[in-house]
């Protein structure tokens, strides 16, 4: 759990030690959109720290059904923060932007995730 939470704007106690209190646009440059869907945007990202390439899913919590689309992003953190599984991704935090949640699973290089899955059906 990220030891630098934020509140935001959420009345929701219990959320804010789910949301790191970096500013995202700080932390990743270089965004690109990879994919889209129901929930949001997927996009390439370059984190200014270290230069890894990482994805960031954002997803928009404003508008109509507001509240709908927050108990979502709650759901789908807290999810993520669960899983634990060798065929699974890591979950890397999640950030609060302008009504917009940043969800930063880990870095996935050049072929990260495909040239893991690959390995894994070649044992």
């Amino acid at each position: 759990m990220p030891s630098n939470a934020r509140t935001g704007n959420q009345k929701d106690p219990d959320a804010a030690e789910l949301f790191c209190k970096d500013d995202p646009e700080k932390l990743f440059a270089d965004l690109r959109e990879i994919g889209h869907g129901s929930f949001g945007a997927v996009y390439f990202a370059r984190d200014v720290r270290n230069n890894e390439v990482v994805a960031i899913k954002k997803m928009s919590y404003s508008g109509k059904q507001t509240n709908e689309k927050w108990q979502d992003i709650i759901k789908e953190v807290k999810f993520l923060q669960k899983l634990r599984h060798p065929n699974t991704i890591e979950y890397r935090g999640c950030y609060l932007k302008e009504h917009t949640a940043w969800v930063r699973p880990p870095p996935t290089g050049a072929l990260g995730l495909t040239s893991k899955r690959t390995r894994r059906c070649h044992l």
